[in-house]
């Protein structure tokens, strides 16, 4: 089940499992810019995080800011490895995508990780870039999702 949580609930998750080797600080929102360059306007919507949860466990995470060109940017998906590949991360995502829909934007994007893009892929993200080295040393790619 779905529910929305705090951002220390879900920075715990990101802290240990999901950017343990991240050098920058983890923050509740990005100034990130969809394909490229950041801009401190985007940390300044109010973000949503998001939980599933499964006999009261917190089993996957995901959330979702609002930017600056009428985007909303969903990051930092995350599911426990016991329960991957059984479609959490996909209603994570289109959650988030209705998020997004619900605050008017245009289009959701994202930065995944290489290891998630069939993820992203079966909520119906399409690949927007070519894969590159992030800070964290994983490949990942800006992906879209068009809401209009």
């Amino acid at each position: 089940m779905i529910q929305k949580i705090s951002f220390e609930t879900i920075y715990k998750i990101w802290e240990t499992y999901l950017w343990d080797e991240r050098t920058s600080a983890i923050t509740s929102t990005s100034a990130m810019d969809y394909k490229g360059g950041y801009h401190i306007m985007n940390m300044s919507y109010e973000p949503t995080f998001f939980g599933y949860y499964e006999n009261n466990n917190l089993i996957g995470v995901n959330s979702g800011h609002r930017c600056r060109d009428e985007s909303f940017r969903s990051r930092g998906l995350y599911v426990h490895p016991s329960y991957r590949k059984k479609g959490i991360g996909k209603i994570l995502l289109t959650t988030t995508i209705e998020q997004g829909r619900s605050e008017n934007c245009t289009y959701v994007w994202s930065y995944p990780r290489k290891s998630s893009w069939g993820t992203y892929a079966s909520a119906g993200f399409i690949l927007d870039s070519n894969w590159e080295k992030s800070e964290t040393n994983y490949e990942n790619a800006y992906c879209i999702f068009r809401l209009k």
